[in-house]
């Protein structure tokens, strides 16, 4: 008895339409746990393949999309239960309010994958699956990554738990992302997925397929290695104190509490001379006083320093006139008590830090504006790279603003490497920060640079310019990494000239692909 005449197969025709959605609910939530901090990638080989040998069931558009729609209902659900924790410690909204709020994110992110499955299946509805399961793939891997870029760019834009971040667990494998980017990460990575697939539908080619699997996986291991052949170079002018206080969220934004963290930051930043400190760095927000106005705080955080050393925070900036204007926003404090080199936020998350104007537009004209009455935070002009004294040019990224792939460097003034200032707090201890971290390896894999990461609760970490995690301090700790800066690389990455065009050439050479496979 083959593949194809086997129980799976055979086992789905016997399940009804709901048994199926409540299969494919069950199979994208697996996926989930492929992502950090779990990193079972094997599931994906179970996954994918179920969806497509359940999507051909179909017998009509509505049913085929809803497959889709409850597969990514699943992962998505799963794979962000973790922000659910920020109503946890928010008073005003009762606990269960998160978990509804993640299921109504994850219904809309599902569309995309419901508009993979649903015009793929369009596609083949008159064709024998069996047949043509060579183009089904390469036709579904095509879509699939396009709608991850779809989620990634379209209106703010939500590249969380891409495909190719299940490989977090391995500096090698990350490594082709210095070639095209996480997204063609994901191409490989769905391909791989589906060779269960492709051994069930196409029995006669079975060695064939192994061998090109084990090509694709030979090929990325070996570049990988010869990658990270490159010792970490560092640089001997800057040395880094990176300040990992451990406030919890709501002692953090207590005004009763505001001058104990202001201190508690100051004690952790003394250093010894001997130390040689050129930089000490807070994360996200980390006292919530307006340092660019109150030079009494600066003169503190001076005494602290000493005339050599310089303060890279993050801090709520305010503006009263000619309106009223807030920015989540980065400073740097020199040894004699000077701000400069203010860096707002660019890329703010939606509905946590500002509410969309279609949104808001929308409940005010039913009666409902005053649901998203408050402030929201500016969005600051653009990504940019500082030039602070005695400091490499350095490109600031404050929380999310690291997710975004191509989106963290200023092409037209290029930093030696990056700063991402974060208050991951509020993610809880589940996945969230697990999944924060991996994505900010990649960044610097891409880019070639280096990246410098101080988080209020951890993970801190310094990573270098091959996504390697120098030194780091983990969740809920309290302490302090000291550390040399990690120097670029000596040549710049494909990625980070070419950005996402080696990805989007490569998408096309498979939509070619599938079109010959799909004749023939």
């Amino acid at each position: 008895m083959n593949l194809q005449s086997g129980m799976l197969p055979n086992w789905l025709d016997r399940r009804t339409g709901l048994q199926r959605m409540g299969l494919m609910l069950l199979a994208g939530a697996l996926t989930a746990f492929s992502f950090a901090p779990f990193y079972l990638l094997p599931v994906l080989a179970i996954s994918y393949p179920l969806l497509l040998l359940t999507l051909f069931k179909s017998r009509r558009f509505l049913e085929a999309f809803s497959f889709g729609w409850w597969f990514g209902f699943g992962q998505f659900f799963i794979g962000l239960i973790w922000l659910a924790s920020a109503f946890e410690v928010d008073d005003r909204y009762p606990g269960w309010t998160g978990y509804l709020a993640v299921a109504a994110l994850a219904t809309m992110l599902a569309l995309f994958s419901g508009l993979v499955t649903g015009v793929l299946w369009r596609m083949y509805k008159a064709r024998d699956p069996q047949k043509h399961a060579l183009s089904i793939t390469v036709f579904f891997v095509v879509l699939w990554n396009l709608a991850e870029w779809a989620r990634g760019s379209i209106f703010t834009g939500f590249p969380w738990n891409l495909s190719g971040y299940a490989w977090g667990f391995s500096d090698v494998m990350l490594q082709t992302t210095a070639i095209w980017g996480i997204y063609g990460l994901g191409l490989l990575t769905i391909f791989l997925a589906l060779i269960p697939y492709l051994l069930i539908q196409m029995t006669g080619k079975r060695n064939i397929i192994i061998g090109i699997g084990l090509l694709i996986i030979g090929a990325m291991a070996a570049y990988g290695m010869k990658q990270l052949s490159e010792p970490t170079k560092f640089r001997d002018d800057v040395t880094l104190k990176i300040i990992q206080a451990n406030i919890n969220q709501k002692d953090k934004w207590d005004p009763q509490k505001k001058a104990d963290n202001f201190l508690k930051h100051l004690r952790m930043s003394k250093s010894r001379p001997e130390e040689g400190i050129t930089h000490v760095i807070w994360p996200e927000t980390a006292v919530i006083y307006f340092l660019d106005k109150e030079p009494s705080r600066r003169f503190l955080i001076a005494d602290i320093l000493g005339q050599n050393t310089l303060l890279m925070t993050g801090f709520p900036r305010i503006e009263r006139l000619p309106e009223f204007r807030v920015w989540n926003s980065f400073v740097v404090v020199d040894g004699a008590g000077n701000a400069g080199h203010i860096y707002d936020k660019y890329h703010l998350v939606p509905f946590g830090e500002y509410i969309p104007d279609i949104f808001s537009d929308f409940l005010s004209l039913i009666g409902l504006g005053t649901m998203v009455d408050g402030t929201s935070y500016s969005r600051g002009e653009a990504i940019r790279t500082l030039h602070p004294p005695a400091t490499p040019p350095v490109g600031i990224l404050i929380c999310y603003e690291i997710i975004f792939p191509g989106q963290v460097v200023d092409h037209n003034d290029p930093p030696d490497w990056l700063l991402n200032i974060t208050n991951d707090a509020w993610y809880g201890s589940f996945s969230g920060p697990y999944q924060h971290l991996v994505q900010t390896r990649v960044r610097a894999i891409e880019e070639g640079l280096p990246i410098v990461r101080s988080a209020g609760t951890g993970v801190s970490a310094v990573i270098d310019a091959y996504g390697r995690v120098v030194k780091s301090l983990g969740l809920n700790k309290q302490g302090t990494i000291i550390s040399p800066l990690p120097a670029k690389r000596d040549s710049v990455t494909l990625y980070s000239i070419n950005s996402p065009w080696v990805f989007q050439f490569i998408m096309i050479l498979l939509y070619g692909f599938g079109i010959l496979f799909h004749r023939h």
